[in-house]
């Protein structure tokens, strides 16, 4: 039932802030060009979603996987916690405006936070804002100590420091303190275990004005039964850029260990279990 309730505030919390996503896809595309464009991204994709799917699976098998890539011309490269593929586009395809296109993801399961996420350390008392317009996500600061309440109720208190990967109900963030101000920099959306709406693995695009980039990113996965989390890590190994050109490329996925943390910066995990997984060009 509460696995049902997260779903749910989860789905429409989406819908409100995200609205319609009409207009993504094909954006300003001559009829002459659709076609042959339409081919060549959905099998882009296939193979992009194809990869996402398969370092999970590498995870659960404690194994190893090697997924061959047939990309246009563009370049691959391989980051920590991040696959990325680019390349020159004839057209524009995707909205230029939006800054996220889900691929192997609803649209409305991503919840953006474009908003400005900095407060101001006061001399005295506190100051709060809302984190990512959400009203619910309060953070509140004072000259010693960094706030943060959830819209789950569950409060979590970090010193005011620079503190990496504090997950919440519906975001991961990075906390930088400079200059007097705090500024919260969200990562990823976080998602919920079990769910086939929300996968650990995401498959992104994003047009650059000629240029689409793809990008395959793990995110952390929580269970709202048992306060459980799971994030798979990306290691670059190897090699880890190449040019392509329509040849096939293999890009190696290996699984690295776990690493356990009892009681992480999280309002939503009492644990978080790190798995992590090299890739490598091939």
């Amino acid at each position: 039932m509460k696995l049902q309730s997260q779903l749910v505030s989860y789905l429409l919390l989406g819908l409100i802030v995200v609205g319609l996503s009409m207009g993504i896809y094909e954006w300003g595309i001559p009829l002459i060009q659709k076609s042959q464009i339409r081919s060549t991204i959905n099998d882009i994709q296939s193979q992009l979603t194809s990869l996402a799917e398969t370092i999970p699976s590498v995870v659960q098998s404690r194994g190893s996987q090697t997924v061959t890539l047939n990309l246009p011309e563009g370049s691959l490269n391989i980051y920590n916690n991040l696959i990325q593929y680019s390349f020159q586009s004839p057209a524009i395809y995707y909205n230029p405006s939006i800054s996220v296109i889900p691929i192997n993801y609803n649209y409305y399961t991503y919840i953006p936070c474009n908003v400005n996420n900095s407060i101001s350390i006061p001399s005295s008392g506190y100051n709060s804002i809302q984190l990512c317009g959400i009203p619910d996500l309060i953070v509140k600061v004072n000259s010693s100590n960094i706030i943060i309440q959830d819209v789950n109720n569950n409060t979590l208190i970090l010193p005011l420091a620079n503190t990496n990967n504090v997950i919440t109900q519906y975001f991961d963030f990075n906390i930088e303190v400079q200059n007097n101000n705090v500024l919260f920099i969200p990562q990823y959306n976080t998602g919920i275990a079990g769910s086939s709406y929300y996968p650990e693995c995401l498959l992104s695009a994003t047009q650059l004005s000629g240029v689409i980039q793809y990008q395959v990113a793990c995110r952390p996965m929580y269970n709202p039964q048992n306060r459980q989390c799971e994030w798979i890590i990306i290691e670059p190994t190897g090699e880890t850029s190449t040019t392509t050109n329509g040849n096939s490329i293999n890009v190696n996925l290996q699984y690295n260990g776990l690493n356990i943390i009892n009681n992480p910066n999280s309002t939503v995990c009492n644990q978080l279990v790190y798995y992590y997984v090299q890739a490598s060009i091939v």
